[in-house]
């Protein structure tokens, strides 16, 4: 029988365990597997592809559709740095699966959920659709407060009754890194410490350096039981600190990080800003964009970085939206009228805007630059006494200078 604490937090459960043979175990669960699968929309539908690349049925023709996204019964991990849109993606995603009479978990450890964004985003999404109502789909939106790493862990490791509900395919935590440096100070701080302490027993000090990391490692492998368990997708917020032992030079890492949190963590998403050219019009213009990058995917990870990997996208009120990369015409175009591009032949293939010229024939130089760069032969140069004699016969210094002596004359 099922107890309950002052908390009002279930005690755990002892199950009898059903033996069944090894075949009948890899039949239900690849069965069971193939038939729940699912994945959450990011509303990017470029990154939604690089996360769920075409499969072997997709390639050979199959007309049933696979959902792509956030794979559910999976953990995935979104970190960058401060304002880069990591709520903003969290958001879009939580919205979708809302849209679709899904349940949504969130769980809040910093700042506060923007409850009049998700409702802008989800009214803006209804005026397209009929029959839902904004009331129903907030109705399906299950929001915690976590203010400290145990009220986290209780919460993961302790759950109350029937949590999650069921009907539950995303379950958001924001972030998942907050809580741990106010409880964990980074090793620096901890052996000053130490040091005027009075703890000098070796193995405790070692007890307390890898506290930090098996907490991690603890949550981490709740949260991919969670997510195998319930069948629902986990997109844990991870944040950034600078990192220099050990790097070539200063480097963004997510906080939390190690070999047990890689095991446990089978998509990773990195979100930064960078410009990103695109064509308008005929002119090539540089905008100030968010990069969505898949590092790891299906518990691999992507040791090449490839271009349908990377999405850019922009952050607007009302949700996320790509960028779609407009082709250039045939002939390069103008950047300003006084210094034009040199036009391509039309046999030559365009290059993209913001890349090098590529075209041997085709000079690098804009218009009114000299074309080319090669040196002068040793008889070519002039000598320097003809040069002054040449130069004021050409700019009227020589005319200048009598005029000069003849007035002081005067």
């Amino acid at each position: 029988m099922s107890q309950h604490d002052i908390l009002g937090l279930a005690s755990e459960e002892t199950h009898r365990v059903i033996p069944i043979s090894a075949s009948q175990s890899l039949h239900a669960s690849t069965g069971g597997a193939s038939a729940t699968a699912s994945a959450i929309s990011t509303g990017l539908s470029r990154l939604d592809g690089a996360l769920c690349p075409p499969s072997r049925e997709d390639a050979l023709g199959s007309n049933t559709y696979t959902p792509k996204g956030i794979c559910c019964g999976q953990v995935t991990e979104v970190y960058g740095p401060p304002g880069v849109g990591k709520t903003s993606l969290a958001l879009n995603t939580a919205v979708n699966a809302l849209l679709d009479g899904r349940k949504v978990v969130w769980i809040d450890t910093m700042s506060p959920l923007p409850r009049p964004r998700v409702r802008k985003m989800l009214r803006q999404a209804l005026e397209s659709r009929e029959g839902d109502k904004l009331e129903d789909l907030i109705q399906n939106l299950l929001y915690f407060r976590t203010k400290s790493l145990p009220h986290l862990l209780a919460l993961l490791f302790r759950p109350p009754k029937a949590f999650p509900p069921d009907g539950t395919s995303l379950l958001v935590i924001d972030s998942i890194s907050g809580p741990f440096p106010s409880y964990f100070p980074n090793p620096t701080e901890l052996r000053a410490h130490f040091a005027q302490s009075d703890i000098t027993d070796k193995s405790k000090i070692q007890w307390l350096m890898n506290r930090r990391w098996n907490v991690a490692s603890d949550l981490a492998n709740q949260l991919m039981k969670l997510a195998t368990t319930h069948r629902l997708a986990v997109l844990a917020i991870n944040q950034t600190h600078t990192k220099i032992k050990g790097q070539p030079r200063a480097t963004l890492c997510p906080v939390l990080s190690g070999g047990a949190w890689e095991n446990c963590i089978s998509t990773r998403i990195v979100l930064y800003r960078d410009f990103y050219a695109v064509v308008d019009g005929d002119l090539p213009v540089l905008v100030n964009a968010r990069f969505a990058e898949v590092m790891k995917r299906s518990g691999r990870i992507l040791a090449s970085r490839l271009e349908e990997n990377i999405v850019p996208f922009v952050t607007e009120l009302d949700g996320l939206r790509g960028i779609e990369k407009k082709q250039p015409p045939s002939a390069t175009p103008q950047v300003a009228e006084s210094r034009e591009l040199p036009t391509q032949p039309a046999s030559q293939p365009a290059n993209q805007p913001g890349e090098p010229s590529q075209t041997p024939s085709q000079p690098s130089q804009l218009a009114g630059q000299p074309a080319s760069q090669r040196k002068r032969k040793v008889d070519e140069i002039a000598d320097s006494e003809d040069d002054e004699d040449d130069s004021d016969e050409d700019y009227g210094w020589a005319e200048d200078d009598v005029a000069l002596l003849q007035s002081e004359k005067q």
